[in-house]
């Protein structure tokens, strides 16, 4: 997976930059391109590694609780 995404954002940064330098006969076909890989990006490559990096995780570590709140105003008062 870690792999995937690599290639992926590397060929998506890739065929951008391409797109942007070269001269296509098309005339707005440059921005055709590049506009279908900040969709790819966004729709593809973002929830999969998403996905990738938040797999394993507990949600309740994510979700601010009122103990959490009592530790954090704790910590800060410590100092």
């Amino acid at each position: 997976m870690k792999y995937f995404l690599i290639t992926l954002i590397t060929a998506l940064i890739g065929v951008s930059i391409f797109a942007y330098n070269y001269e296509f006969a098309e005339e707005d076909f440059d921005q055709k391109v590049i506009g279908i890989c900040i969709l790819i990006f966004t729709f593809i490559w973002m929830p999969v590694f998403i996905y990738y990096r938040y797999k394993d995780k507990k949600k309740e570590d994510f979700i601010l609780s009122n103990e959490k709140l009592k530790e954090m105003n704790d910590y800060g008062r410590k100092e």
